[in-house]
């Protein structure tokens, strides 16, 4: 069983105007390119930073700003259906191959998102059974959309927290994951974000 991204990611949490007035640099955009582009470069490290990457790890544990997603396997059983993220959109689409061979797509009205806590399953609808699948690892695509819906959507704490990330970044250009983010930086991140997580039920 494994993910795939589909669509989204790479979407910068928060404008240069912004990161400028987090680092207090007046500098109107546009006149020193130089300057825009390495804080460009710095919010695009801060907002990957609480994204989940092109697999589903890392981050917050979830796609911050609406990812369309597929997930394939050998069944169509519980853990298969069991959605990987927290805020999931919609489930967009069940498809599968029979055991012939040929790839059909399971009706809407046979199933629904249903919670669990912060997470999501796909359940049957009352009556419906899930249809035999052939026999091979690849056999059931899940495609759905995660995330916040916009941009506009994501909260003003998780735009905090990429605001703390900005400010380490650029007053540390060599950071990288050898070196880490210092335990007080971090510690304000996780304060910012920590009600958010999948686990923070």
């Amino acid at each position: 069983m494994w993910l795939e991204r589909l669509t989204g990611g790479a979407t910068d949490l928060i404008t240069l105007a912004d990161a400028k007035d987090k680092l207090r640099i007046i500098s109107p955009e546009g006149e020193d390119p130089e300057l825009d582009a390495e804080i460009a470069r710095v919010i695009a490290s801060a907002s990957a930073a609480l994204d989940v990457d092109q697999d589903g790890f890392g981050g917050l544990g979830f796609p911050l700003v609406s990812q369309q997603w597929c997930r394939r396997g050998a069944a169509l059983d519980e853990r298969f259906l069991q959605l990987p993220f927290a805020r999931i959109l919609s489930v967009d689409e069940i498809r599968y191959l029979d055991a012939t061979g040929a790839e059909v797509v399971v009706p809407a009205e046979s199933y629904a998102l249903v919670g669990r806590g912060r997470m999501r399953q796909v359940a049957q609808i009352s009556g419906a059974l899930w249809p035999a699948v052939a026999d091979r690892p690849d056999a059931v695509t899940l495609t759905f959309t995660a995330g916040f819906e916009s941009l506009e959507a994501v909260p003003e704490d998780l735009k905090a927290a990429a605001r703390e990330l900005v400010k380490f970044y650029y007053d540390h250009p060599l950071a990288d994951a050898a070196t880490g983010i210092p335990e007080q930086v971090q510690r304000g991140v996780d304060r910012l974000t920590r009600r958010y997580r999948a686990f923070a039920l």
